[in-house]
């Protein structure tokens, strides 16, 4: 019975302990057809007050915002991924460098044409940092498949 108590506990404090793990970041992917063969991979994330997430575009400070994409013989990426969002600036103590930086809400756009008109997906994932005022976390990766149709 002792071990059942002990077995018990243990299991609650574990549970306890990832539920207080913080994710302010919350990820969606979607594809826009812009014509037959092209579409704009959207990558949205909505951040949770106070915390912010880096832009791609950042260096000598926190690990930038990057995303990677798997190869698919039936995509061709088209240009760099874009940023959209209320981009913000800040000289960082701490890194020792001017930081860019969305709160709230961004969307990463990646423009990709097909080779042929046909149903296929686009896997990737994306990495990132976030920060607010007093902290940062571990940089984070989140796997995404969007739907090509």
């Amino acid at each position: 019975m002792k071990h059942l108590v002990v077995l018990f506990c243990s299991l609650v404090f574990a549970l306890n302990i990832n539920a207080q793990k913080p994710n302010p970041v919350k990820w969606t992917f979607t594809a826009i057809k812009k014509s037959d063969k092209q579409y704009e991979v959207v990558a949205s994330a909505t951040i949770d007050a106070p915390w912010h997430i880096y832009s791609q575009f950042v260096s000598g400070g926190p690990i930038p915002t990057h995303f990677t994409f798997n190869k698919n013989p039936l995509v061709l990426l088209s240009g760099k991924t874009k940023e959209k969002g209320k981009l913000q600036k800040m000289f960082d103590k701490n890194f020792n460098t001017e930081l860019s930086f969305f709160s709230e809400k961004v969307d990463f756009i990646q423009t990709v044409n097909l080779k042929v008109a046909s149903k296929t997906n686009l896997v990737g994932m994306v990495e990132y940092s976030i920060c607010n005022d007093d902290r940062c976390l571990p940089p984070a990766k989140v796997s995404f498949e969007v739907a090509l149709q």
